[in-house]
């Protein structure tokens, strides 16, 4: 599979669409061999095609115009035969294709969904997610049929219309003269008619993006959407997009169908002017024979069939460079981390440092973080602690190094950021994070996302600190017990428990856990930390919470008030030092200073 990078020198870069196709055709390199057998088959069923015709127009003037009924027979056999062998070419080429196609298409996607897997969260966001669904899909759906019929329209195209031509000019030379000039009309029209439709394939496909966001909306927010009873304004939403999308791809179908009607048309008209000069022809000219004109028919036909493949082809060209250009668009962005192992190290020093950090999302003027100093020795348990909205998860996301900072530095065990890549970072680090995501699959599958070497009896060790012994003793197939997808089996305690196994199974410097105790009660929480403080002795721990409760377990805990640090200490010291954290202690537990 050809690398990546082609398309990342700097992001957004121009790049023609001449230079993605070279791109794209790299994908074909591989499979030459396929390419070229298809390309033999094809020429061979093609100049079948041809010769029927020619052997035809012998048997009329050879053998039942002299009676010659062995001629007749003979040559009637070579026809059965040629027809044999074009079937053949044409059901071995129908297999070989459809394999080709399919290996290009898994290639082709692969291709795109580790290059989307590569993103910064910077480059996602700007795509989205529906855009990416989209392109990764129907997009690339479309560049796959595209590149499948290259070799039929290679081989096919120019052998049908060349040679037609060619043997219908060994008849004579007035019969072909009248199919080119209509050719050349139906070529026109076609160009013509094409160019008018890729502004309607980009808005139709730009809108496929549009309904797709509006229904991933709609769906993941159903609960939502009903108990508010705003059914019908999410209709109106979807109606609105889809109807634009409809419109783009109404209006660029009907031009590109009034391709194949013009052209039979005129065709159509030049065989009838080609039957009438000719009968009239075969009156009055003594070279011109009846069994050539039944052949300039048959000719006319290959021809005008390939007249038509290259009107689809032509009339296909706009959607397909619609196509190629989306997902270009994803391909020469210059992915955040390299992907060389050897750019990877190994940090036993969980050490962590912030200082003066200030972070701003892409488009916002105002800092999600200000001035933010940390200080995180290695083995620290920490607590970060604020309300909504304080800065907390982008905290989170700048230790994962899923964003540059704005200003200020970052260090992980000694070494700064800069000099570190995101997959060292990533690497070193195992998170929590906010939303528990449980995939399909058993308890197992989704623990050892984790550490996919990890053994069984890790496994039951993980979840046992997890406070998950319970749930695994009562199900009969233990920790092979089936998880419906997002876990909709499990309740929200669960599947936070089952996320934090799967975070502490991954060895690493630094653990994470992003508001990772919300769903849990106070003694479950309070019996999970001894047993996580336990089996983690040594390691650092950066605990995000909105709960004093809990971050008053930590060694030290840092305040975040709308995105800057208000106060740093242990939980006494807090208390007495820090009017933010003494509010939510206060409001939380009922006001009062006491260490509980």
């Amino acid at each position: 599979m050809p690398k990546l990078g082609f398309f990342a020198p700097h992001y957004g870069k121009k790049r023609t669409n001449q230079e993605i196709m070279k791109y794209l055709l790299k994908f074909i390199k591989p499979h030459i061999g396929t390419v070229l057998l298809l390309m033999l088959l094809y020429a061979l069923q093609s100049l079948c095609a041809l010769f029927l015709p020619y052997v035809m127009s012998d048997i009329v003037e050879s053998g039942i115009r002299n009676g010659d009924l062995h001629r007749i027979f003979v040559e009637g056999a070579i026809m059965v035969g040629l027809a044999a062998v074009a079937l053949s070419c044409a059901l071995v080429n129908n297999k070989v294709n459809s394999n080709f196609s399919a290996r290009l298409s898994v290639e082709l996607r692969k291709a795109v969904f580790n290059k989307v897997n590569s993103l910064s969260f910077e480059q996602f966001s700007a795509l989205g997610t529906g855009s990416l669904i989209t392109r990764t899909t129907d997009d690339v759906g479309w560049i796959e049929d595209t590149i499948a019929q290259v070799p039929y329209i290679i081989v096919t195209v120019p052998t049908f219309f060349i040679g037609g031509v060619a043997l219908s000019f060994k008849g004579d030379w007035v019969l072909p003269l009248i199919l080119l000039g209509v050719s050349l009309l139906v070529l026109a029209i076609t160009t013509l008619i094409s160019s008018r439709m890729e502004k309607y394939w980009q808005r139709g496909e730009e809108f496929t993006d549009v309904q797709n966001r509006v229904v991933r909306e709609r769906l993941s927010g159903i609960r939502v959407v009903r108990a508010f009873d705003r059914e019908q304004y999410e209709h109106g939403r979807v109606k609105k997009a889809t109807s634009e999308m409809c419109n783009s791809f109404v209006t660029a179908n009907t031009v590109s169908g009034l391709i194949n009607p013009v052209a039979s048309l005129l065709l159509n008209l030049a065989e009838v002017a080609i039957l009438y000069v000719g009968a009239m022809r075969v009156q009055t000219e003594s070279l011109l024979k009846a069994g050539d004109v039944l052949a300039t028919i048959q000719y006319i036909a290959l021809i005008a069939n390939a007249i038509l493949v290259l009107s689809w082809t032509i009339s296909l060209i706009p959607h397909v460079k619609v196509s190629i250009k989306r997902v270009g668009e994803i391909m020469r962005i210059d992915s955040d981390s390299p992907s060389a192992e050897s750019c990877r190290q190994i940090i036993s020093d969980g050490s962590v440092t912030f200082d003066g950090v200030s972070f701003a999302y892409p488009g916002s003027s105002a800092h999600s973080l200000s001035d933010v100093s940390v200080n995180i020795g290695n083995g620290e348990v920490i607590g970060i602690i604020g309300g909504t909205g304080s800065g907390k998860s982008t905290l989170v996301k700048l230790l994962l190094d899923f964003y540059p900072v704005s200003g200020g530095s970052r260090t992980l065990g000694g070494s700064n950021y800069d000099d570190l890549s995101p997959a060292t970072v990533r690497d070193n680090m195992s998170v929590c994070l906010q939303k528990s995501m449980i995939f399909e699959g058993t308890v197992a599958e989704n623990v050892k996302m984790g550490n996919p070497d990890a053994t069984d009896e890790q496994i039951r060790e993980v979840l046992q600190i997890a406070q998950m012994q319970n749930f695994i003793d009562g199900k009969s197939d233990g920790i092979n017990y089936k998880l419906t997808q997002a876990g909709n089996n499990l309740s929200g305690g669960q599947k936070q428990r089952v996320n934090i196994a799967r975070t502490i199974i991954k060895p690493a410097a630094v653990y994470i856990f992003d508001d990772s105790f919300s769903a849990l009660d106070y003694l479950t929480e309070s019996n999970l930390r001894k047993s996580l403080n336990k089996y983690l002795r040594g390691k650092t721990q950066i605990v995000v919470t909105q709960r004093a409760a809990t971050a008053m377990r930590c060694d030290k805990v840092y305040v975040l008030d709308e995105g800057r640090v208000v106060g740093v200490g242990t939980h006494e010291q807090l208390l007495a030092t820090c009017s933010e954290y003494r509010e939510i202690y206060s409001s939380q537990m009922g006001g009062g200073g006491a260490n509980e």
